[in-house]
């Protein structure tokens, strides 16, 4: 079943995807549930990191509520460094 996004979440993961080609970083995917989105995919190169969380969780991420601390906390699968980089200074 597919999970219901906002269109606040669709837009705050856009600009994050602009934000990490701005940056030179590879694309990193958003995984809740059974959904996934990958943001931030240029050149074709593959994402280098997964970040699992529920729906929710993801939006706050997203929206800059969480500290550095907070989101080194969340299920990661790569080096989170560079993307907590970008999200903290949200």
């Amino acid at each position: 079943m597919k999970a219901p996004t906002s269109p606040e979440f669709e837009e705050l993961a856009v600009e994050f995807g602009r934000r990490i080609v701005e940056a030179g970083l590879r694309g990193l995917v958003l995984r809740f549930g059974d959904e996934t989105r990958i943001v931030g995919v240029a050149d074709r190169m593959p994402p280098a990191a997964t970040l699992e969380a529920p729906l929710e969780e993801l939006h706050a991420v997203l929206r800059g509520s969480l500290t550095a601390e907070e989101l080194r906390a969340l299920r990661w699968i790569g080096n989170p460094e560079p993307y907590i980089a970008l999200l903290a200074s949200s």
